[in-house]
């Protein structure tokens, strides 16, 4: 492990760069030098990293070649146009953006589940994660590989505002108080997501599948390195604030026995299984603001008894999915890779 490292985050005033500088200071990595990076819109502000203030300084002016390691949370655009100047200056990129997601010569690494893939990263000096769904979804899924091959998927995904990154928050918490004074929810043209269920998340594909949807497929086949296992998904946005929840229909090429696939679950890192049965057991509201793993609920074999398993999963996908996810592989890349 290196003795210390000197790091870059940008998008730090961002919802997942907040968190990821939070879990930061929490796990009291060895960062040596720290720079918090953003847009102009935020440039001058102050951040409190545990004990310490620091200067937000403007992503594009920075010289990345003054770190070793860069963490990118600020979105597709920005990641493609700064990314490779990290990696050129000589950082290790680690970007949390679908920007090089589906590059064949990046890996795509999620903690717990194919960290070996993080010694291929420096062929351009770049590891890409996958989204906080996708997190989500892999993290139960991995530890049923021990039972076997998985051979089919369904998720029917539940995705709160904060999907959609801070103007979800703020979107939906306007459009609530709005409804709640008398007045049309709807601004600019906006669909109504408060008190309100849509069954498009992301932008529609000529295919009939929207771009969250698709995400979730190519990325959950490239992380598991099952190019051809089937994997289908339905997302829909509901009015919460936080956290995403999933419906998994899981089928593998052996029947799957619910007594050995909890006991799977049970030695399985970043997993919580809830047992109680309550109908609030695994609330995202309730529960997974204050959790950093992926409640796991309301396991049962199919009732045909053909050997798949149903399951329901809920994580914050800021904390978790996200900023936890990232916090995790800079901690691997700093004692293998740095």
């Amino acid at each position: 492990m290196t003795s210390t490292v000197d790091l870059a985050v940008v998008g730090a005033t961002g919802l997942v760069g907040e968190a990821f500088l939070e879990l930061l200071a929490d796990r009291n990595l060895p960062v040596g030098e720290l720079f918090v990076l953003a847009s102009d819109n935020s440039l001058g502000k102050t951040l409190q990293v545990g004990k310490r203030n620091f200067k937000v300084g403007k992503a594009e002016d920075f010289d990345f070649s003054r770190v070793q390691l860069a963490v990118f949370a600020a979105g597709a655009r920005v990641s493609q146009e700064l990314v490779p100047r990290a990696a050129e200056a000589g950082a290790l990129a680690l970007d949390l953006s679908p920007a090089f997601r589906y590059e064949p010569d990046v890996p795509l690494v999620a903690a717990g589940v194919n960290e070996e893939q993080l010694g291929a990263a420096r062929e351009r000096n770049i590891v890409a994660a996958p989204d906080a769904a996708t997190v989500q979804l892999l993290l139960a899924l991995k530890p049923l590989l021990e039972l076997g091959d998985l051979l089919r998927v369904s998720v029917t995904q539940l995705q709160g505002a904060s999907a959609a990154g801070r103007n979800g928050v703020e979107r939906l918490a306007r459009q609530s108080a709005r409804l709640l004074n008398g007045l049309d929810a709807e601004e600019g043209g906006d669909p109504q997501h408060a008190f309100n269920l849509l069954p498009v998340a992301g932008s529609m594909q000529d295919n009939g599948y929207t771009s969250e949807e698709l995400k979730l497929m190519l990325e959950t086949r490239r992380v598991l390195a099952q190019p051809q296992l089937a994997v289908d998904v339905s997302c829909v946005q509901v009015p919460v604030f936080h956290g995403i929840a999933q419906t998994v229909v899981v089928q593998g090429t052996l029947p799957l026995a619910l007594a050995q696939a909890e006991a799977c679950w049970d030695q399985a890192p970043g997993l919580q299984m809830d047992e109680g049965g309550e109908a609030d057991s695994a609330s995202p509201v309730a529960q997974i603001r204050a959790d950093l793993g992926v409640r796991l609920a309301r396991v049962r074999e199919d009732i045909d008894g053909q050997g798949a398993l149903s399951f329901w999963t809920v994580a914050d996908n800021i904390k978790t999915g996200a900023a936890y996810n990232a916090v995790l592989l800079v901690e691997a890349l700093l004692k293998d890779y740095l």
